[in-house]
């Protein structure tokens, strides 16, 4: 039989008699992956109710003797313990307690209740009494705590792979099963809802952030934007982005600002390949499982509100100067080119005249008011003539605003032991530091489980959110709202003298855009997103110790939105006309997934979990239509943004598209074994089958095994136990898998109509015309996979009672077969699209530390944690010329900024060196600048005072072979540092974060420090540019120079900066009232507290925030080749935040 004759099986040969025996007459359906599916099913079916039979006699049995018990469970302190478990050990039958912790449970003679609490030690008692007094002692070992490991679950002590966990429950997932963190050998880190939880925050992601080793979050301030995760480096010039499993079901969906961080029970990263091998072809930038919140057994419905509000600020603007110093800067650089190039006269300006001095005209007019003072404006007639007086704009403060934010959330949570259910909804506001910017969301989720039978148990977890938002901008460049602060001139007011918006159309201001004007525009424009998000599952013991699952869930997206572009009268550019678009996409993605889980220990030594299972996906499943129609008489009437509504000419838009359909089938298994919970082995084997390639390179097989040895149960440790609690090493290697091709039909090759180009007149007469097909885009029939393979080293221990805990980890990760767009000759036809081939290897090193302090001494505990992390990332190959290389721009400058080469690092900063500056002719003549050949003494005097690059080569001029590597964008160190002190009812946190060793590039210095725009400039050109006959030792900026287009024309080191920093993210002070006076009011738990975010950050970093990452955090394919390039972007901002956790 087929099935039987997977090897890896053969482990269970026992289990797999009996199933094959009852599968005779299925042989049929077995010979596809399908069929192992419902082969499972009818399985589950057939035989589990006789299974049980014997199990429901017997308990009727026992409870015909039954005495019934009555207790209560407390804390160290005396306080009532809620939702404690208490079973009658040895059977299924128990309770939990009340609020007051009190529990009745009817019980055989000569029971022993087990009583157990999440984050406590549980205790066997014997029923001596018919009345009992429990009192339980907070458990700091955590060994015995459970991990979810990828469809199940794993004991800590069993673990032998990398996975982060941060939880005070320590259970690791690791991908569809659970798994005791002592026994777990593979790499993840966990956090918790209620550890990771930071108030304020819309994207679940952000949580992550500082809370494990080895998993670095950028983000920015901007309402609602998604926050980029990456996991231990780089491994890609590709889609970098983790998979998400919440609940079971996996997503592409890289931006969780639809989920409501208080529905998270816990989030888990799975970092090594020993653990993510089980997710096959998703899992090689890591997994990230997220569990939500489930309901109880309780009995009685527990309601909770939890909610916060309060303010936001931005904490750091541009250092720009005001109007005076800004008009003398500008007069002294035109004092300078004149002198530099003799060329005779004085400075001049349309508004201000022409002079030694500048003069202050009465009015600014389009035109140029030349200095005037009587200019008359009583021919005021907007747009085409207007008048504004010269005015000290703050352009920062005009759209920049103090922000409330707000969240509110119900939930009803309870059940017993037949089902459970937790439901909420949630309401979440964020307005922008923007003006007329916001993000809202509104959801709702329900989570229900029943036990059907002992034997069968049903479920389910839905979610829908629907967010709205205006002014979500997670990209930075020059035209968000805060670049446009800089690049506005602060001589020109909001308004004219009539109230109509001001702006570029006054002569010698530039070309700016008001920024006031284009956010009051803009204000009606409408974006908004839906999204279901949930699985129904099923669960059936078939026999003892052997279990299947089923689980169907589905990730349904809807986005939509409306906007009118409107005229912009005082815009020097303006097209004078507005136009409007329509738009509408909607995808979803349907996951399958069935497996079959064996646990048995035996002689009490060996234990054995066995799962297999097979996962279907369907995605790409939607479609999008956009229409665009120009000049509406009707701009501000919002009734009229219709397209019929405008013009019917040749500039209308219209587009529709597939979002490119794919599936995926695999079959997985998943083999551990521990021997007297000292000797740990865990194998994994996966194969998948991808649409997106060829029917030859379609499948790929991803194996794993990962070892460990927990030194501490040896007996020449024996000495250590008074202080030693675990120690455990742990080796894996694995192989993973990346199918995120940025060209999902590339091994086809592709036509299209274009039909300037490609229609036809057949009958020759210029009279008629025929659609007809070119080559858009080559194919490639041999593409593969993208490969990942792992090897990690792991040393994790607990001593002193649990007091302290360590985890130190070292990786080595390469990706082989790296997709890369093909490096041909521009010869050949450039309108054709290349081929992505795989054709790049990149390589990633690193450590990861997590260390972890926690004690208690009367009224007084604590907990501190430290997460240290380092990575290496190195470019092995991306084609067969060592010099071949991928580029990453930056904006306005000549050439590209980031480099992506063999030996370096992806993304790593490219451009000249600035040594200094030209200090006499004689340094111009002996190396000339950049392009400029045959200068003499007379010419070379223009070029003092400018920067000098330089000469790499050695070849004694300068030319682009003498651009090197100038910065990298990536960190020496990541590290973060929680810390949480407890007295009586007071609860203080905090929470440090930090960089080290990274730089930016600071690209919003091409406007703000050289003379290529009219906007405002920084106070570094005034304060440190190079000077005549000075003392020049400070300066770091060439000589003012108006008519200078060359110093900041090019990528050079003078735009790279060190980044590192600290900051303290977050810091929270907390009160719960104590149960005695609550429960007389019948309220289990109230809490208040005020928290602050982002109030300190010590850096060097001369832009608005050195957390900048990718100039767009939500682009996923290639978005890492610009990496770390500061183009002007949303700071992260401060909040302050007033808060209430109540439950009833």
């Amino acid at each position: 039989m087929y099935i039987c004759a997977v090897p890896v099986w053969g482990i269970v040969n026992l289990m797999l008699t009996y199933f094959c025996d009852m599968m005779n007459n299925q042989l049929a359906f077995v010979k596809s992956g399908l069929g192992l599916a419902l082969c499972f099913m009818m399985v589950g079916a057939g035989v589990t109710p006789s299974a049980y039979a014997s199990t429901v006699g017997a308990s009727v049995s026992a409870n015909q003797q039954a005495r019934t018990v009555t207790g209560t469970v407390t804390d160290q302190k005396g306080e009532p313990l809620l939702g404690v478990n208490v079973v009658v050990k040895g059977t299924t039958n128990g309770t939990i307690t009340d609020m007051d912790g009190k529990f009745t449970l009817e019980v055989a003679p000569n029971s022993i209740l087990s009583v157990s609490y999440i984050g406590y030690v549980s205790q066997d008692i014997p029923v001596t009494s018919d009345v009992l007094k429990v009192v339980l002692k907070e458990d700091t070992q955590n060994l015995e705590e459970v991990v979810v490991v990828g469809y199940g679950t794993q004991q800590k002590k069993d673990i032998t792979g990398s996975v982060a966990v941060v939880d005070t429950k320590e259970v690791v997932v690791t991908g569809y099963q659970k798994i005791d963190r002592k026994l777990f050998t593979g790499a993840a880190s966990r956090i918790s809802g209620e550890e990771a939880k930071v108030d304020g925050v819309g994207d679940v992601s952000q949580m992550l952030q500082g809370k494990a080793a080895g998993v670095y979050v950028g983000q920015t301030g901007s309402p609602g934007s998604p926050s980029m995760v990456r996991i231990r480096g780089i491994n890609t010039v590709n889609d970098n982005g983790p998979l998400y499993v919440i609940d079971g079901v996996s997503t592409r969906n890289q931006d969780l600002s639809s989920l409501n961080p208080n529905d998270i029970e816990s989030m888990q990263v799975l970092k090594d390949a020993s653990s993510a091998a089980i997710y096959g072809a998703q899992a090689a930038n890591g997994v990230i499982l997220i569990t939500t919140k489930k309901g109880t057994k309780s009995g009685q419905p527990r309601l909770t509100y939890d909610g916060y509000v309060g303010v936001q600020k931005t904490g750091k603007k541009y250092d720009v100067l005001n109007s005076m110093d800004r008009l003398n800067l500008d007069w002294q650089a035109q004092k300078n080119n004149i002198e530099l190039r003799n060329i005779g006269g004085y400075p001049s300006s349309p508004q201000f005249g022409t002079g030694e001095n500048p003069s202050i005209p009465n009015y600014l007019t389009q035109s140029g008011a030349q200095g005037s003072t009587t200019i008359d404006p009583s021919d005021y007639n907007y747009p085409g003539t207007t008048y504004a007086p010269f005015s000290d704009t703050d352009w920062w403060d005009e759209i920049d605003r103090v922000a409330m934010i707000q969240n509110h959330q119900i939930g009803l949570s309870g059940g017993t032991e037949k089902g459970q259910y937790n439901l909420s909804a949630n309401y979440f506001k964020q307005d922008g530091t923007v003006i007329d910017s916001y993000y809202q969301r509104y959801q709702v989720r329900a989570n229900t489980s029943f036990n059907v039978r002992d034997w069968l148990r049903v479920g389910e977890n839905l979610t829908y959110a629907f967010t709205k938002d205006n002014g979500l901008n997670a990209t930075g460049a020059e035209s968000n709202p805060y670049s446009w602060t800089y690049r506005a001139s602060p001589w020109v007011p909001v308004y004219d003298i009539q109230g109509n918006f001001a702006g570029s159309k006054f002569a010698g201001t530039g070309n700016f855009q008001n920024p006031v004007a284009n956010q009051i525009r803009n204000k009606d424009n409408y974006y908004a997103r839906n999204r279901v998000f949930g699985n129904l599952w099923a669960e059936a013991d078939i026999i003892d110790g052997l279990t299947f699952r089923t689980n169907f869930g589905l990730d349904y997206t809807n986005y939509y939105y409306y906007r009118m572009s409107k005229k912009s009268p005082e815009f020097s550019e303006d097209m004078g006309q507005n136009n409007f678009e329509e738009h509408s996409e909607y995808n979803y993605r349907w996951v399958w997934t069935n497996t079959l889980s064996y646990n048995k220990t035996f002689n009490d030594v060996h234990k054995l979990t066995v799962l297999l299972g097979t996962e279907a996906i369907r995605d790409g499943l939607g479609r999008e239509i956009t229409g665009r129609r120009y000049n509406y008489l009707y701009e501000d009437n919002t009734n009229t943004w219709e397209l019929d509504m405008g013009e019917n000419n040749n500039q209308r838009l219209v587009n529709s598209g597939y979002k490119g359909e794919f599936a995926l089938f695999g079959i997985f298994g998943r083999v551990d074994y521990s021997y007297a919970d000292k000797y740990l082995f865990t194998g994994i084997i996966r194969r998948d089958g991808v649409s997106r390639f060829s029917d030859s390179n379609r499948y790929g097989v991803f194996p794993s095994v990962s070892l460990g040895w927990r030194l501490s149960q040896e007996s020449f440790m024996e000495n250590t136990r008074d202080w030693l609690d675990d120690l455990k090493l742990r080796v894996g290697y694995g192989q993973t898998g990346n199918s995120e091709v940025p060209r999902i039909t590339n091994y086809a090759m592709e036509y299209a109509t274009y039909p300037k180009r490609s229609d036809y007149d057949f009958n020759g007469m210029n009279t008629s015309t025929v659609t007809g097909f070119i080559l858009d885009k080559y194919g490639n029939e041999d593409t593969k996979w993208e490969a990942t393979e792992m090897w990690n080293v792991g040393l994790d221990g607990t001593f002193l009672n649990g007091k302290f805990s360590f985890g130190l980890e070292w990786y080595w990760k390469k990706t082989s077969d790296m997709l890369i767009a093909a490096q041909y000759s521009a010869l050949a036809n450039p309108e054709i699209g290349k081929p992505y081939i795989n054709f790049g290897d990149i390589k990633n090193t690193g450590v990861d530390l997590n260390f972890n302090y926690r004690d208690s001494k009367g009224d007084w505990s604590w907990d501190f944690n430290l997460n240290l992390s380092h990575y290496k990332n190195e470019v092995l190959r991306i084609s067969e010329s060592d010099d071949a290389s991928l580029w990453g721009a930056g904006t306005r400058l000549d050439g590209n900024v980031t480099r992506t080469t063999k030996g370096h690092a992806i993304s790593e900063f490219y451009g000249y060196d600035v040594v200094g500056f030209y200090e006499n002719t004689d340094e111009v003549l002996a190396l000339p600048p950049l392009g400029q050949s045959g200068l003499n003494e007379e010419s070379a005097k223009a070029w003092v005072g400018k920067f000098k690059f330089r000469d790499v080569d050695g070849d004694g001029k300068l030319s682009e072979s003498d651009r090197t590597f100038i910065g990298s964008p990536h960190p020496d160190l990541i590290a973060g540092l929680n810390a949480t002190i407890t007295w009586k009812n007071w609860d203080f946190t905090m929470f440090w974060y930090s960089t080290i060793g990274n730089d930016l590039f600071n690209n919003t210095k091409y406007f703000t420090d050289f003379w290529m725009f009219n906007g405002n400039k920084s106070e570094r050109m005034r304060d440190q540019s190079w000077t005549p006959g000075a003392d020049n030792s400070n300066a770091i900026l060439p000589i003012l120079d108006s008519n200078d287009g060359y110093s900041g024309k090019y990528s050079s080191s003078y735009y790279v900066e060190d980044a590192s920093f600290l900051r303290l993210k977050n810091v929270v002070l907390g009160y719960t009232f104590p149960k005695t006076v609550l429960s007389k009011a019948g309220i289990q738990n109230l809490r208040l507290y005020v928290q602050a975010e982002n109030i300190l950050t010590i850096t060097g970093y001369s832009g608005l925030d050195p957390e900048y990452t990718n100039v767009d955090p939500s682009k996923t394919s290639g978005g890492d080749l610009q990496r770390g390039v500061d183009m002007g972007g949303w700071p992260t901002t401060m909040r302050f935040l007033f808060g209430v956790n109540f439950a009833f």
